[in-house]
């Protein structure tokens, strides 16, 4: 059973995994930043801010249907975080754009096939 001593210890242990997974994409290690944020938010996942980093990680590595999925945790702790809230809007913007992209692309390609 967690009692509240464990649980504010599990807190203090996330928030450091957290800061180690900023400070490893800081130093451009995006791998390193991913476990670190991943344990973070295993150990805490009320931790909005770490939701929000594991996603802005898994954008810069390209896996979008992956950072979509952390913003929205993010936001399902806190509704009114903006950062996370930004992010999402402006990734979902980001893939509306290169799906239309492609389909353009399609219609291009096809017309003159």
């Amino acid at each position: 059973m967690n009692t509240p001593e464990t649980m504010a210890a599990m807190g203090r242990t996330a928030k450091k995994y957290h800061r180690a997974g900023v400070d490893a994409l800081g130093r451009n290690r995006p791998e390193d930043a991913v476990r670190a944020l991943r344990l973070a938010v295993e150990l805490d996942p009320g931790l909005e801010i770490a939701w929000n980093d594991l996603g802005v990680v898994m954008e810069a590595l390209g896996n979008s249907n992956e950072a979509v999925r952390c913003y929205k945790r993010a936001l399902g702790v806190r509704a009114g975080f903006i950062e996370a809230r930004t992010n999402l809007g402006m990734l979902m913007l980001q893939m509306e754009l290169a799906q239309v992209l492609r389909r353009q692309a399609f219609k291009s390609s096809a017309a003159h096939g």
